[in-house]
């Protein structure tokens, strides 16, 4: 859209990772020395991890490039694989066949293919993308590979590449073994100011042949690594949206304005550089569904967006979502059909509290326990809007500790956000998914719907995991499971938050973005 007005041959910031816009910083050049080093030793294990957007996936690719044909590489990305299908997958990428179901044959066949390759002078490496995803028994089966050798080297180096939690992993003791297999290591950060500059000077250069590499200003570029936190993914996503607001108003450079209106249009949401990595990622997914118009189309995406910490303990929430209560008991939703069935003999559950006895020879049965759908459809049923409201937007003031609504704050489903920046917090109002809100780790004001009934009632998310969400509803902490929260949430919710960069009015109140 704006590389002709830009005297652009190309799209600079894209978010796919181009190994023609590598840019080498002094983390990025030690790391691709660690790989090419990796492939000289045939000692052990080559790990390098990095931060979510820090070009980990881009510098792979490039060093996957470079590879000469002295060199066979098996690329795995897809995590989520049995053993079973990674001796497969393995034995795919060297070109052998991949149909058999006995591990012991396909481990036989790789073997006898890695000695005929070292026997005409070739390497192999197999090199795992998104390694931190791997089970421990698929990175067990990587180790027990490692052990194919001649008496004088490894047959196969092995090159994992993940997130800073591929490091805990390898702590684990069931580990152990594996992570003293590592001989290289190599951690990659987010970029100091100055190679921030370089990357976009970089990148524009790329795009241009040189004509638009100081497209943007100097005030520009140092709130763009203000704003990004150093990490490249970002970068481009903040850069590309800073390009079309000076695209949109004639702008023959990028300014600091149009930086500012970029962030606004991305939802307001600053990325400061204290931000966890998993937060960082979410709120690049989310700028690059915004980049390419979706969001703006009203399209509702369930993307992931990013809001800080509170990094006083005072402005902490009380209940983080990510931490789930244990006190309240679990409410599962039924393994069938959701009608109440009587209850099972006393052999397989505990029956529901008999009755008063009554005269007669025989005692009052069990009562019927009631079915989770039907209990919390009932409680929710029972919740009216606006007073559901008010306690739930009650609730979430309280884990920000910012103080309750007044009287003259009845009309709560109308003026949550003025209601927050009366007590100096943001409103993010979002359409989204469970994702959204497991990676926002905050706690929310969800907006629930019953069949049947005639508006929308509210509870308080206090905390969310894989398998269970606690809900405060009317003033209860309720914990179910999450399949039964999808039965009644459609993705409408507000999350509080509070603004430590200091931006100001600039994401005040009204502020809806250019």
């Amino acid at each position: 859209m704006y590389e002709r007005f830009f005297g652009l041959d190309d799209t600079p910031f894209r978010l796919t990772p181009d190994p023609r816009y590598l840019f080498l910083s002094s983390k990025h050049a030690e790391a691709l020395a660690h790989l090419r080093l990796g492939l000289k030793e045939s000692s052990g294990f080559v790990c390098i991890t990095g931060d979510v957007g820090t070009g980990k996936t881009t510098l792979l690719r490039a060093f996957l490039a470079e590879l000469g044909p002295e060199v066979a590489a098996a690329y795995i990305f897809s995590p989520a694989l049995s053993t079973l299908e990674l001796l497969q997958r393995l034995n795919r990428e060297f070109g052998l066949p991949g149909t058999s179901s006995s591990q012991m044959e396909l481990v036989d066949a790789l073997n006898a293919h890695l000695l005929a390759q070292r026997e005409a002078g070739r390497i192999s490496v197999v090199v795992v993308d998104e390694a931190q995803a791997f089970s421990m028994d698929l990175l067990e089966q990587l180790r027990l590979l490692s052990n194919l050798e001649t008496p004088t080297e490894k047959l196969l180096r092995v090159v994992l590449v993940g997130q800073p939690q591929l490091r805990t992993l390898l702590l684990d003791p069931a580990m152990a073994q594996l992570n003293q297999r590592i001989t290289l290591r190599w951690h990659m950060g987010p970029l100091r100011y100055r190679e921030t500059v370089a990357y976009v000077r970089h990148r524009l250069s790329i795009a241009s042949e040189g004509r638009a590499a100081r497209l943007f200003t100097v005030p520009a570029l140092r709130l763009t690594h203000s704003l990004a936190g150093g990490v490249p993914r970002l970068i481009n996503m903040i850069a590309h949206r800073a390009m079309l607001a000076a695209f949109v108003t004639r702008e023959p450079r990028v300014t600091r304005r149009s930086v500012v209106r970029a962030y606004k249009e991305i939802n307001a949401v600053p990325l400061p550089g204290t931000l966890s990595v998993v937060r960082r990622a979410a709120w690049g997914v989310a700028g690059a569904a915004v980049g390419v118009g979706v969001v703006t189309l009203g399209v509702p995406l369930g993307w992931f967006t990013q809001v800080p910490r509170p990094h006083e303990p005072a402005a902490r929430p009380a209940e983080v979502v990510a931490r789930a209560a244990p006190e309240p008991p679990a409410i599962s939703p039924p393994a069938a059909e959701p009608t109440p069935a009587p209850a099972p003999p006393a052999a397989n559950a505990e029956p529901a509290p008999a009755p008063a006895a009554v005269a007669g020879p025989a005692p009052a049965p069990p009562l019927p326990l009631p079915s989770p759908v039907a209990d919390l459809e009932r409680r929710l049923r029972a919740l009216e809007p606006e007073s559901s409201a008010h306690s739930a937007l009650d609730a979430v003031l309280a884990a920000w500790h910012a103080r309750p609504l007044g009287d003259d704050e009845s009309r709560v489903t109308d003026d949550v956000e003025r209601i927050a920046w009366r007590r100096g917090l943001e409103d993010l109002r979002l359409t989204g998914n469970r994702s959204t809100l497991a990676v926002l780790d905050l706690p929310a004001l969800l907006e629930l719907r019953v069949p049947h009934a005639s508006g929308s009632c509210f509870a308080t998310l206090t905390a969310l995991d894989e398998r269970r969400a606690t809900l405060d509803i009317g003033g209860t902490p309720t914990t179910i499971d999450t399949g039964l929260l999808d039965l009644f949430w459609f993705g409408q919710a507000h999350v509080l938050w509070r603004d430590f960069e200091g931006l100001g009015m600039t994401f005040g109140l009204g502020a809806r973005g250019a």
